[in-house]
Order: C-alpha cells, then sequence, then structure tokens
C-alpha cells in the first residue's frame, strides 16, 4: 500500500511532536516534583530556624498569620532537653528521629504516617531545646499536579502547533512534486514544451530542471528520429522506384532485346544497394540489442591491418585510390571478427570520401595504456561541426548527399556504436594535411 508524501511528511511530524512530548514529560515531571519537595522543605527550615533563633516571636508570629491567613498543613512542636515533646508535630516523630536530634542538633527527614508523606525538620536552640516543623508532601504534589497540568497543555498545544506546520510544509513541499508528476505524465502522453515551474527548495528545484532538460532530449531525440525516418524512406523509395520501373518496362516488353543485359546490371546494383541499406539498418537493431555477444581474445593489430589492407586492395585500385599499411607489434584483446567489422566500416568511409589518385593509410600507435588504430583519408575532411556530429545516425549523410558521394548514412553511427559495446572509443579528427582520421581507441588489457 502506498501513501502519498504529504501524509508522510505530517505523520513523521506529528510523531516528532508526540516523541518530544512524551520525552518532555518523562524528563520534566519527576525534576519539578523533586524541585517542588526541596523547595518545601527549604521553606521548613526556614520556619524552624526562625523558630530556634526567637521562638517566643516566631510563635506569635506564626499564630497571627495563620489567624489572618488561614491554617496551612505545617505542624510545629517542640522536643525538651530531656526528650519530651510538645506541640502538633511532636506526633510524627519518631524515637530515633528525637535521638538524632538531642544528639546532633539538627534533623532532616522524611516519615510515613498513615500512608502520609511527611516532611520533618528539626533544629536545636540556644536554650538547649529544639524546634521542629512539619508538613505534609500532599499539598506540594497538588500544585506539582497544576503545574503538571499546565505543562501538558503547553505540550499538546505545541503538539497542535507542530501538526499545522507540518500539514503546511507537506502541502507546499509536495506541491512542486505533484508539479513535475503532472509534467512528467503530460511527457509521457506525448505533449512536449511542457512549461516547469520553480521551487524554494533546491533539490526540488533541481528535479524540475532535470524534467525540463528531459523533456528537451525527448524534442531533440524525437527530432532526429524524423529526420532518421525520412532519410531512410527517400533511400529505400529510390531504388524501388527503380526497380519498379524497370519491372514495369519488363512486363509491357517495352524494354529491346538488346537492353536486357543492362537492365539487368541496373536492377542488380539497386538491390543491391537496397540490401546493404537494409543490412545496416538490421546491424544497428542488433547493436542495440541485450544478447549482442562478443568473445574477445589476443589479436595481433599488425595482422589485423594486413589482413584488411588485402581485403580492401582490390576495391581500392579499382577506385584508383592507393591503401597504406603502418602497423606496429602491438597486440589488443578483442573480439577479432567484430573490431574487422566496425574497421570495414571506417576503410569503406574512406575510400568513398578519397578522390582518385588519393591515399588511405592504416595505422596503430601503442601508449602506455592504449592501442590507437587509426583510418585516415585524404578527402575533403570535415568541418568542426561535422566533428561533433559524425556519429549521429543520417546527419552526415543528410548535409552532403548532394555534394559529395554518401552511404547509406548509417556505417559511422554502426561502428560507433560496436566500439561503445566492445568497450572501446572512436574518435575523429582531421589530419595534419586534409582529410579525416578516424580512431579506434583500444585499452591495453
Amino acid at each position: 500500500m502506498t501513501t502519498s508524501l504529504a501524509r508522510r511528511i505530517l505523520l513523521v511530524t506529528l510523531a516528532g511532536g508526540v516523541v518530544v512530548a512524551l520525552v518532555a514529560l518523562v524528563l520534566t515531571v519527576p525534576v519539578v516534583k523533586g524541585v517542588a519537595r526541596d523547595q518545601a522543605r527549604e521553606e521548613l527550615v526556614r520556619s524552624v530556624d526562625s523558630l530556634a533563633a526567637k521562638p517566643a516571636a516566631a510563635a506569635r508570629l506564626i499564630a497571627q498569620e495563620q489567624k489572618v491567613l488561614g491554617r496551612d498543613d505545617r505542624r510545629y512542636g517542640i522536643v525538651r532537653r530531656g526528650g519530651n515533646v510538645t506541640g502538633a508535630a511532636g506526633d510524627l516523630l519518631t524515637d530515633a528521629q528525637v535521638t538524632e536530634l538531642l544528639d546532633t542538633g539538627t534533623l532532616s527527614a522524611t516519615s510515613t504516617v498513615g500512608g502520609e508523606t511527611i516532611l520533618i525538620e528539626g533544629r536545636r536552640t540556644k536554650r538547649g531545646y529544639s524546634a521542629i516543623a512539619a508538613q505534609p508532601v500532599a499539598g506540594v504534589d497538588e500544585a506539582t499536579d497544576a503545574l503538571r497540568r499546565r505543562l501538558l497543555l503547553a505540550l499538546l498545544l505545541g503538539l497542535a502547533a507542530a501538526g499545522t506546520l507540518g500539514l503546511i510544509l507537506s502541502r507546499t513541499l509536495t506541491r512542486s512534486v505533484a508539479a513535475a508528476a503532472g509534467a512528467a505524465r503530460r511527457l509521457a502522453a506525448g505533449e512536449r514544451g511542457v512549461p516547469i515551474g520553480t521551487s524554494s527548495v533546491r533539490e526540488f528545484d533541481d528535479m524540475g530542471r532535470a524534467v525540463a532538460s528531459l523533456d528537451e532530449a525527448l524534442t531533440t531525440s524525437e527530432g532526429r528520429q524524423r529526420e532518421f525516418l525520412l532519410s531512410v524512406s527517400h533511400e529505400i523509395r529510390t531504388p524501388l522506384t527503380a526497380l519498379r520501373g524497370y519491372a514495369e518496362a519488363m512486363a509491357d516488353g517495352a524494354i529491346e532485346p538488346e537492353d536486357v543485359r543492362a537492365t539487368g546490371e541496373t536492377l542488380v546494383a539497386e538491390t543491391a544497394r537496397l540490401d546493404r541499406f537494409v543490412s545496416d539498418l538490421l546491424a544497428l537493431a542488433r547493436l542495440e540489442a541485450d544478447d549482442f555477444t562478443i568473445e574477445p581474445q589476443e589479436v595481433s593489430s599488425a595482422s589485423l591491418l594486413s589482413d584488411l589492407g588485402q581485403a580492401w586492395q582490390a576495391t581500392c585500385e579499382r577506385e584508383g585510390v592507393s591503401l597504406r599499411a603502418e602497423a606496429g607489434p602491438a597486440r589488443v584483446y578483442a573480439d577479432p571478427m567484430r573490431l574487422r567489422q566496425l574497421l570495414d566500416g571506417l576503410v569503406e568511409n574512406a575510400v568513398r570520401a578519397t578522390p582518385t589518385g588519393g591515399v588511405v593509410v592504416l595505422r596503430s600507435v601503442s601508449t602506455a595504456t592504449d592501442v590507437v588504430i587509426e583510418v585516415e583519408d585524404s578527402g575533403p575532411g570535415l568541418a568542426p561541426a561535422d566533428l561533433d556530429e559524425a556519429f549521429e545516425r543520417g546527419v552526415l549523410h543528410a548535409r552532403y548527399r548532394d555534394v559529395r558521394s554518401v552511404g547509406t548514412g548509417l556505417g559511422l553511427s554502426i561502428a560507433h556504436r560496436l566500439a561503445t559495446r566492445m568497450g572501446m572509443r572512436l574518435e575523429v579528427r582531421n589530419g595534419a594535411d586534409r582529410g579525416a582520421v578516424f580512431a579506434v581507441v583500444v585499452p591495453i588489457r
């Protein structure tokens, strides 16, 4: 079962207030009770001291006070030298307490008489007898109970204030959360450009900014997807149109017998072009799958580049491009088939970008932490903006398809994704003179 954040904040606030109130009661009530009893005993001590210092005057003053203000719960008495006790307080003393008072001249005790707790104080006078005073603690405890009730009332008021503040705080905080959740649901429903408010709480403001960033990222991603789908539809439509046109012409008997061979070659070329495009799409989808397998092993970079150069030699000669391999003796730990697939894509891109008479260079360079395999062409190179978007699907293809020879627009994206899945890094830069350099950075195991 789930509960709202507002309710949880309110419950936590109330629980904290209850805990504070209980702790205050547990700690404060005994302290207040003890302080009240200590204060009552101090007042008894002052009364006894006055009575012992000037018994006659003190007795008259006590009598007058009781006459004017009414009798209180204090009782007084006298203990003679021989141990005789007189006065109302005398009935409350035990023999042991009388002996202690006569021996030490001071008595400070607590007795229980008839189930009632009594505070007793006694002092010896200069004339040799002792003055005593006693007071039940019931009256003191009644005052303490009154104070405790007031304290409880104050704690209840504090608890109510804490609940009110908790309610205000919960509504204030959850307002930003609810707004962010509502914006996220609108984004999930397909709406874009959803306004996100700000919050005075830094964490909630960061959350709102994150949702706004997600909105921007979704807008950008969906825009690229639309461009990609338009590019895909355009690239597929062209060979399909050619295939359909020639097929209809053959069905209508419009192609002369001497043109059948050329027509067939055109159909084969367009079919191969369509097949290559579909294969690139499938390769890109396969790279996104979770079951994409990699089987790494030690591979010699020199052997890898030598095999790569031999495989592409015939294609380069047909295109009028020179191919040169410059490999050191380094060894890398990688899946040889996947790494070869990655390099084939880079070489194909380099050969296509290199004009007749140009050169494509394959090289491997070792550093302290990596082996860098580079494919450098002598083509027109890349603009600064191209370097940042070279591996985005279809970006360079859409930018240069009307300017120079381009492929399907997926090759570099496939290469970049393949390098990432193998734990490598694919980088691009312009060459020292001209052309582009694509570098596969393979970490040394």
